[in-house]
């Protein structure tokens, strides 16, 4: 779901209020003569009348375009505040801007032999390959010993920023920038997070909170009570959260399938949310209703490209790493290229679109062809169980 995208100059123009230097001048010297005055030197080289111009004109042309126009009409509605006026709109319903948090998950160290005790300092850095220019890095928050006897052991971390974009699927950090004595192999499994990273809550996504926090006043346990409750939480949208209705274990419950804008949704989260739901007694008399991760679909994505032939051979291999990169943030492995629309339940997926930006964002791309035409989601998001991009030079 997205906001409304309002030409106020339109609407402003339909109730008959003047917009034009030409309109207001016409208007003014109608309220001019209305009140017993007549202007005989009007041509547009009259010092009079350039005068009434640099009194009367510009002025309120500046009230009506700038202030009028682009700041008060649009910061007037939820639908098209922005910033901190929407922050004003927020606090009419209660409501706050989510904050920025840190990622914290769990990252796997295997040993050079499992007979040796090794020690893993507190600050420790973790970090992944270049994504988009860009490598992210964990840290250790403590000090861990893996004891003699183990190959591997866990080790909690934290990401060096806040934001999403941290929030990558398993094996994404997999490097240490300085060796660790005693340690060949580093990844984070699968479900390693323990709390998501999140940017701070951007303007649409605060106004369909505020939107929906309208449907809950009264506090029935309904969708908008539900989807109010668990989009509180950091890094899940309101629109993000799809609800099964058809009593699944019988009546009075439901199910509410959590989205995450990148990655997995982590179990620690969905823990979280049914401790608060159900265990903490945030539910109507007699609902049952439980969070889970929403359902995937694995595909198996194979695309060829075909460079501009006069690219050097390194400028090709970094095109073929940016066309799988481009793909990957598509299907949500990664916050990166956010112009690239992403897959989502509900919905087709259009690798002809996909094609055509990335032509728009890499234009040494001569051509591209996907073995997929789309993919149809019902409940469910795309994932890749494997891709390859072949080059043909």
């Amino acid at each position: 779901m997205t906001r409304p995208s309002v030409d106020f100059m339109r609407l402003v123009e339909y109730t008959g209020i003047p917009t034009t230097e030409a309109a207001l001048a016409a208007e003014l010297a109608r309220e001019v003569e209305a009140n017993g005055s007549l202007i005989t030197n009007d041509s547009r080289m009259s010092p009079f009348w350039r005068l009434q111009q640099a009194l009367v004109l510009k002025p309120a042309l500046w009230l009506l375009r700038t202030l009028l126009v682009t700041h008060v009409l649009p910061n007037s509605f939820t639908a098209t505040a922005q910033g901190y006026y929407l922050d004003l709109k927020a606090w009419d319903v209660g409501l706050t801007r989510k904050p920025a948090t840190r990622a914290r998950g769990t990252v796997s160290m295997t040993k050079v032999s499992a007979l040796d005790e090794v020690i893993v300092p507190a600050g420790t850095l973790i970090s992944t390959e270049r994504i988009n220019g860009v490598s992210y890095s964990l840290r250790t928050v403590e000090q861990v010993i893996i004891p003699a006897g183990t190959d591997a052991g866990l080790v909690v971390c934290e990401a060096q920023d806040t934001g999403a974009a941290f929030n990558l699927p398993a094996g994404y950090f997999n490097i240490l920038p300085q060796a660790l004595p005693g340690i060949h192999q580093v990844a984070n499994p699968e479900d390693w997070l323990l709390q998501p990273g999140t940017d701070i809550e951007d303007d649409e996504a605060l106004a369909l909170r505020i939107q929906n926090q309208f449907s809950v006043v009264g506090r029935y346990h309904i969708d908008a009570v539900y989807r109010g409750m668990l989009a509180s939480v950091a890094g899940i949208r309101a629109d993000h959260i799809f609800f099964e209705h058809d009593a699944p274990r019988g009546p009075g419950t439901a199910n509410a399938y959590i989205l995450m804008e990148v990655g997995p949704t982590p179990q620690a989260l969905l823990d979280k949310l049914n401790n608060h739901v159900n265990t903490d007694g945030n539910h109507g008399h007699g609902d049952d209703l439980q969070c889970f991760a929403l359902p995937y679909t694995e595909h198996d994505l194979v695309v060829d490209i075909w460079p501009d032939p006069f690219l050097g051979p390194e400028e090709r291999t970094q095109l073929q790493q940016t066309v799988e990169a481009v793909i990957r943030a598509a299907f949500r492995e990664t916050a990166d290229y956010p112009e690239v629309a992403r897959v989502n339940p509900f919905s087709r997926f259009s690798f002809s679109r996909l094609t055509q930006q990335l032509h728009d964002l890499l234009p040494a791309l001569d051509n591209l062809e996907f073995n997929l035409a789309s993919i149809v989601s019902g409940q469910s998001l795309p994932r890749l169980s494997s891709l390859t991009v072949n080059r043909h030079d």
